[in-house]
């Protein structure tokens, strides 16, 4: 069984004023760097969901080598985040080996390593349940999804990923974390220089 992550990467950026994943982060960019991170944590199923047509984000993942069966684009842009994480669960549908589907988004370079590791680890031991990392009560992101989930998320008309889980009874692992960063997302110049700060 495994788990496929998938990177929210098709936002506007239009807090940031600039495409906020092609920003510099250490000795890549930011989406360059959320992607490597994964990697290391053991990730081997990684999908970005990018928008659609030619942008500053798919040529970014032209530059880093990542392979068309690897993104996916964002053909319900209107619905913002929550037609991102539609597109991802259609696309998890079609490989029956998975036990979840990570939500992650596209602008968390902050995470600490061993929070991504935490999460992968925790869908292995819980996998009908969905994983969520919480920072002193409060739940953040990444989230993990069970399977069992996907296929109505898929086709939901709900606004947002809280109002359809709301709707749903699904058994939840709680991983508590000393990471404040599950939290905190880079939306405006202030927070990517504030981010920034943390990059070794």
């Amino acid at each position: 069984m495994s788990v496929l992550i998938a990177i929210l990467a098709a936002g506007e950026s239009r807090r940031m004023g600039q495409p906020k994943l092609c920003l510099p982060w250490g000795q890549t960019t930011i989406l360059g760097h959320i992607l490597a991170q994964w990697r290391e944590a053991g990730a081997e199923k990684i999908l970005v969901v990018h928008g659609p047509g030619k942008t500053p984000v798919t040529l970014e993942l032209d530059r880093l080598g990542i392979p068309s069966e690897q993104r996916i684009a964002n053909r319900t842009m209107e619905r913002g985040m929550m037609g991102s994480v539609v597109t991802a669960a259609a696309y998890a549908l079609g490989d029956t080996s998975l036990t979840h589907l990570v939500i992650a988004l596209g602008d968390q370079p902050h995470l600490r390593a061993e929070t991504l590791c935490e999460i992968l680890r925790a869908c292995e031991t819980a996998p009908g349940k969905m994983v969520r990392v919480v920072f002193q009560d409060k739940p953040g992101h990444p989230l993990a999804l069970p399977v069992h989930v996907l296929a109505e998320l898929s086709t939901t008309s709900s606004e947002t990923l809280r109002d359809f889980l709301r709707l749903k009874e699904i058994a939840v692992c709680d991983l508590t974390s000393g990471d404040s960063g599950v939290l905190l997302d880079v939306d405006t110049p202030a927070d990517y220089a504030r981010a920034s700060r943390t990059v070794d």
